[in-house]
């Protein structure tokens, strides 16, 4: 589709924009892990038949799970691409699952170009896939201009988009409507009426979120690693996880009335950005707080130990592990991190006011699996009444189960669209 005089224009203006930021972008700190291959060297990438763009670690996961349900009878050359540190461990990690599960799988690693059309040109001329996947709300105005040219056909798989983004979006609709997906499977209806407000309805459709395949009630009787050698077993344990840096005054405070009224419970930390252990190792120190980082944890710390996690891919074995678990992202006007993971070990989270991002799990709310304190203060009272007498995991989780058998089934059809892309 050739691009209007104005949509020109438009690119031409978000290029420059690119240049003028680009002295910026590279002293960012999340920007600054693997800048060379952001910038496509001539060996950027060698073809593939598809190309797979994660935003983070989450998105990484989904990736991973594409992985799992393609088919293992095929070879596939597969691109995934990821903007973070986060979601570049998180596919590594797939990789070497591909390496043994799936033999015939070739897969490339790279960080995810800046957005500069002639970078991404270049990015694409370069790894030549057949088709190219952006995961949840991932549309790249230079990316979707370089596929447009060369018709390589675009998927937004388990999409989502808030109010809040179709607004800005929608400033350029028409560079939008020119730059159009063959296809995007949304979450739910509401989130496929917003991309169709900016696509057009043409091949919308919805699909069961996929983080639900991600997802299944724990065994008990599973070993966990943490256990006995970071966090004893039985210890009374706290886990505030994914906290947003947005959120940690509110989250200071919540540390502080928990020491406060549990002095002998361990807490554990888990920033949702690495970058920001630095930061929440000084105020604890600051603070007077006993404290460790758990990489550097020989064994299980003293009780009232908050244990400041700077190791990625462990919170499903500290929710394992954990007594009571605030969820973050929610204390802020964020949208909220994923709050199914507790209760895939028989924990009913709390979390703050700020869902919106996960708007799809309003019945784990309605059955009271879930639960929402309007701020830091009832965050606190609600922690303080599950340390004191937690809802039964059995029932917890078989509640779980029940409604989780009801949404998934994602990724299969996420498969299924993918592959008739390429067919």
């Amino acid at each position: 589709m050739t691009l209007s005089f104005s949509n020109s224009l438009l690119l031409k203006a978000y290029s420059s924009l690119w240049t003028i930021l680009r002295p910026v972008l590279e002293r960012n700190k999340r920007l600054r892990h693997g800048l060379p291959q952001r910038l496509v060297p001539d060996d950027w990438a060698s073809k593939a038949d598809v190309w797979v763009q994660a935003a983070s670690g989450g998105e990484a996961y989904l990736s991973w799970e594409l992985l799992r349900q393609l088919p293992e009878d095929r070879g596939f050359n597969l691109l995934l691409t990821t903007c973070t540190l986060q979601g570049m461990e998180v596919l590594e990690r797939a990789r070497a699952w591909c390496a043994e599960e799936r033999p015939r799988f070739n897969v490339q690693l790279r960080y995810f170009p800046f957005d500069k059309p002639a970078l991404m040109r270049k990015a694409v001329r370069l790894a030549a896939p057949r088709a190219v996947v952006l995961l949840e709300t991932e549309l790249w105005p230079g990316l979707l201009t370089a596929c447009d040219e060369r018709n390589v056909p675009v998927a937004v798989l388990n999409g989502r988009m808030t109010t809040r983004s179709l607004a800005g979006y929608l400033a350029t609709p028409s560079l939008w409507k020119g730059l159009r997906p063959e296809t995007v499977l949304a979450i739910s209806e509401n989130d496929a009426r917003r991309f169709a407000a900016l696509f057009g309805e043409q091949s919308m459709h919805v699909m069961h979120n996929m983080k639900f395949d991600r997802v299944h009630p724990a065994d008990p009787s599973a070993p966990n690693p943490l256990q006995d050698t970071v966090i004893k077993e039985n210890t009374s344990l706290v886990t505030l996880g994914s906290v947003r840096m947005e959120e940690e005054a509110e989250v200071q405070t919540l540390i502080r009335k928990l020491r406060e009224a549990r002095p002998k419970t361990s807490i554990a930390l888990i920033p949702r950005h690495m970058e920001r252990v630095v930061s929440w190792e000084t105020w604890l120190r600051r603070e007077g707080i006993p404290m460790v980082r758990r990489s550097a944890a020989d064994g299980p710390p003293a009780p009232g130990t908050v244990i400041l996690w700077d190791e990625f891919g462990e919170l499903n074995h500290v929710y394992a592990l954990s007594r009571a678990v605030f969820v973050g992202g929610s204390l802020a006007p964020l949208g909220g991190q994923n709050f199914l993971e507790p209760l895939a070990f028989g924990i009913s989270p709390v979390i703050g006011p700020s869902y919106s991002n996960f708007a799809w799990a309003e019945g784990l709310i309605d059955e009271k699996l879930v639960h929402v304190a309007a701020d830091t203060e009832e965050v606190f009272e609600q922690l303080l009444r599950n340390l004191k007498r937690p809802a039964p995991r059995e029932k917890v989780q078989g509640q779980f189960a029940d409604w989780l058998s009801q949404r998934q089934g994602g990724t299969a059809a996420a498969v299924h669209a993918l592959l008739s892309l390429i067919q």
